[in-house]
């Protein structure tokens, strides 16, 4: 079972997802925006803070979302609206392609559809290292602590080759993500891709101009604001 915090409400549940050599703590001022209308809970995802690397040596985006899905079966409050920020909109919307009768609905925050293109194989642990402390460095630059001592690397190495996978299957979207938010690195990826969504009509996208990777870090009350409203594109 994966370790979580949770924000109490007596709305329908939340569940939101770290990125890749992140942490819970990345998404608490979104669930804090979240709390009230939801039942928010931020679970560690394996191999990263809280969770850690008890569950065994499967770390990719599958099985990742496998262990989201027995969370939601667990607390017994689903289905579940889920929120992935990077690495964590994979496992949402895998798991979205799992078992759809467990999820209401999933918001995507900078997992960008541009990866299909991308041509990187496996990741190796030194690589993993170097990608997530400069991560790090970026989210404490933001006033977010550390986690670099927390991470296990075989975990960041496997599950970072297993998102970089996923992102070329064509397959990888489902019926049920109904936004993807983005600030500006991911929106002018996506845009110069060409590639507005993976299913036929797209998807439904927002920019949130002048964020950088973490727009819930940044402007937390304008991404609750766009999971909270529906419509068309928009630009903020």
């Amino acid at each position: 079972m994966l370790a979580y915090d949770r924000y109490p409400g007596e709305g329908p549940l939340a569940v939101l997802l770290h990125g890749w050599a992140c942490s819970g703590e990345d998404l608490r001022p979104l669930a804090l925006e979240l709390a009230g209308r939801h039942d928010v809970v931020v679970p560690g995802l394996p191999g990263h803070p809280r969770t850690g690397a008890a569950l065994g040596p499967a770390y990719g985006v599958g099985a990742m979302a496998r262990c989201v899905l027995d969370l939601v079966r667990a607390l017994d409050r689903g289905p579940a609206l889920l929120v992935g920020h990077s690495l964590g909109g994979a496992v949402a919307l895998a798991a979205a392609r799992l078992e759809p009768a467990l999820v209401t609905r999933v918001v995507t925050v900078e997992t960008s559809w541009a990866w299909v293109e991308a041509a990187i194989g496996p990741i190796d642990l030194a690589d993993a290292e170097r990608r997530s402390a400069k991560v790090n460095m970026k989210r404490e630059q933001l006033g977010l602590s550390s986690v670099t001592g927390q991470l296990d690397p075989a975990a960041m190495a496997e599950a970072l080759s297993s998102v970089l996978e996923w992102s070329r299957e064509p397959s990888r979207d489902s019926p049920l993500h109904g936004l993807g938010i983005f600030g500006d690195p991911g929106w002018a990826a996506v845009s110069s891709s060409g590639v507005p969504g993976t299913r036929e009509g797209g998807v439904r996208r927002a920019h949130l101009a002048g964020c950088g990777h973490w727009p819930h870090v940044e402007r937390p009350a304008a991404v609750a604001q766009l999971i909270a409203a529906t419509g068309g594109d928009e630009k903020h």
